[in-house]
């Protein structure tokens, strides 16, 4: 009898351990999809749906590469709710590094209410979003317009011009869908073409640009593998994502 008791009692003790250990393995998976670490200076106008899918079900902290977050939630998998964009200080010059942002998402797109706020905190846009299609601004800290872009589900409708502080376009870019096709600044222009044929998964022909023109073909870079390309060091420092 008493070896039976004393049998039963280690099970329950054992039973216990097992369920401590798995409560503390996901505690820690929560733990782990908090930050996201957004090393990729293109991120700010690549927030397209899915970006950030995490079927942990947790807050999220966006760490933007300037050193700037933007905090919300992940439900079922996709970016969910009221996502705040933190006005971030300063650059060199002492000048803000983003201004805050207010933003609503729903099934992973900008959904409600969009409103972006200057350096004294006063509303600057304000527009609404349905399911991914509106009209998206941006703005540099002086308050000049960084882009404008209409949107539909999610994605740009044309192509994506970015100005500096100064008001003037400086680089060019067009997406299909999230995936990036075509690029140009005043130093050179790049064509990127995924899956050509059966043995490459992307080649980029590059081109001399001039005041945002293309010019003469330079050459193409060629990666058999999604591997390759990641790890490439000239491709990871010199073409775009």
């Amino acid at each position: 009898m008493k070896t039976k008791y004393y049998s039963f009692l280690f099970f329950i003790i054992l039973s216990c351990g097992i369920l401590n250990k798995q409560e503390a393995k996901t505690d820690f998976e929560e733990v782990d999809c908090l930050t996201i670490d957004n090393g990729d200076g293109n991120y700010l106008f690549k927030d397209f749906p899915n970006r950030e899918k995490d079927f942990s079900g947790c807050y999220i902290r966006t760490e933007f590469v300037d050193g700037c977050v933007r905090n919300g939630s992940i439900s079922n998998g996709y970016k969910e709710g009221r996502f705040v964009t933190e006005a971030c200080c300063c650059d060199n010059l002492g000048n803000l590094k983003r201004l805050s942002k207010e933003e609503y998402f729903k099934h992973g797109l900008r959904d409600s209410v969009f409103r972006q706020f200057d350096k004294d905190d006063k509303v600057i846009y304000e527009t609404t979003f349905k399911m991914g299609t509106g009209l998206w601004k941006e703005f540099h800290s002086n308050g000049e317009t960084y882009f404008e872009a209409y949107t539909k589900d999610g994605y740009f409708t044309d192509t994506l011009r970015l100005h500096n502080k100064e008001g003037k376009v400086f680089e060019k870019r067009l997406y299909q869908k999230e995936i990036l096709a075509y690029f140009i600044d005043n130093e050179w222009c790049q064509r990127y073409r995924y899956h050509p044929n059966d043995s490459i998964y992307l080649e980029v022909d590059s081109y001399d640009a001039k005041n945002l023109k293309q010019g003469a073909f330079r050459n193409t870079f060629r990666y058999k593998t999604k591997e390759e390309f990641d790890q490439n060091y000239f491709a990871k420092n010199n073409l775009k994502r």
